[in-house]
């Protein structure tokens, strides 16, 4: 078996969409939104976690198909997220929100179970463990990120909901912020390989990678201090579209972290 194989452009983009259709879900069944946001948020946010981790199967394959049948455990369990996100969004649509949030949590269990798969296929002890790390600190930042703009856009929707759901969020978005730094900080430092630069030709600039994964995630810090802000004042809108710009900067900075990562 060469773990290797599970690398380039594929195994990024692989590892980005399941990262935030993960923490997509755990935001969601954390969040304090059940009963006071209406149920068309679960549904936008949710079927969003369904598109993003069907996405990471169907782009996963061509590294789990070169690995082997070492990988079919893991190649299982991204399929099993986008099952019981499924099954979640079913019974979100029937009105059953306690089960459906109950089967969010499985989907998540299950999502992580996948994250440890793929961090071993990635090596044993200590590579397994930063893996492991890199992919669950970037998932909680890319969910975070993600969920909040969507919140934001649904003001719009509900003009009456109160502005502590948001607040929240910009909470919870800022210490996604917080361990995006430490999902940067494990990207493996060196000089790019042939299979990074693949991903890019900029790439092939020394450690090019790593100052746009730390050089984002500081924007990003700069943006939760104005969405924490804009929501203090009641500028929902603002906010929000502060958030838009976080969720660029987010999956930017998780991608130039990753590309470090996974394609050694």
């Amino acid at each position: 078996m060469d773990a290797v194989q599970f690398r380039g452009p594929a195994g990024v983009m692989a590892v980005l969409l399941l990262e935030i259709a993960l923490g997509s879900l755990a935001v969601l069944v954390v969040a304090p939104v059940w009963g006071v946001v209406k149920r068309g948020y679960f549904l936008l946010v949710g079927w969003s976690a369904v598109a993003f981790a069907l996405l990471s199967f169907l782009v996963a394959l061509g590294p789990f198909h070169r690995i082997g049948q070492d990988a079919d455990l893991a190649r299982h369990m991204v399929f099993g997220v986008v099952i019981w996100s499924n099954l979640t969004m079913t019974l979100l649509h029937v009105g059953r929100f306690r089960v459906a949030r109950a089967l969010g949590a499985v989907a998540c269990v299950v999502g992580v179970a996948a994250v440890l798969l793929i961090a071993g296929l990635r090596g044993d002890g200590a590579t397994a463990v930063k893996g492991v790390a890199a992919m669950l600190t970037g998932a909680v930042f890319l969910g975070a990120t993600w969920n909040g703009m969507l919140l934001g856009h649904w003001y719009l929707v509900d003009r009456k909901l109160k502005n502590d759901p948001m607040r929240w969020h910009a909470w919870a978005f800022t210490a996604g912020v917080a361990l995006a730094v430490v999902s940067a900080a494990l990207a493996k430092g060196g000089r790019p390989t042939g299979s990074e630069a693949g991903l890019n030709p900029l790439l092939l600039v020394s450690d090019l990678t790593l100052y746009l994964a730390f050089g984002l995630v500081a924007v990003c810090a700069l943006l939760a201090f104005f969405v924490h802000k804009l929501v203090n004042e009641g500028s929902i809108r603002a906010a929000t579209g502060m958030l838009y710009l976080a969720v660029i900067m987010a999956f930017a900075a998780e991608f130039a972290a990753k590309a470090r990562f996974f394609t050694v």
